[in-house]
């Protein structure tokens, strides 16, 4: 009986976790945009975060902070050509 139930509490808790990351592609390719993939902040031109993304032009990219959003939609153009030019160096 112990066993059942640890294998209970074992599937309860670790399925949940790895099924997330299926619907997480799910949604993302079905809303049509498309990661860049940049390791350099198009504005400041550090490492991106992670976390802190902006959308333009049906492209995803990744940001350093969440301030430099703000910065990026004002000029998009601008920096999206001077991050292609720091990633080809």
């Amino acid at each position: 009986m112990q066993k059942l139930l640890a294998l209970a509490m074992f599937v309860m808790l670790t399925v949940p976790g790895s099924v997330y990351p299926v619907f997480a592609v799910e949604k993302t390719v079905k809303t049509g945009i498309v990661d860049v993939g940049n390791k350099i902040c198009p504005v400041m031109g550090g490492s991106v975060s992670g976390k802190d993304f902006v959308e333009y032009n049906g492209k995803r990219y990744g940001l350093c902070c969440p301030h430099c959003k703000e910065m990026f939609l004002k000029g998009p153009e601008k920096y999206i050509a001077q991050m292609e030019a720091k990633e080809k160096v």
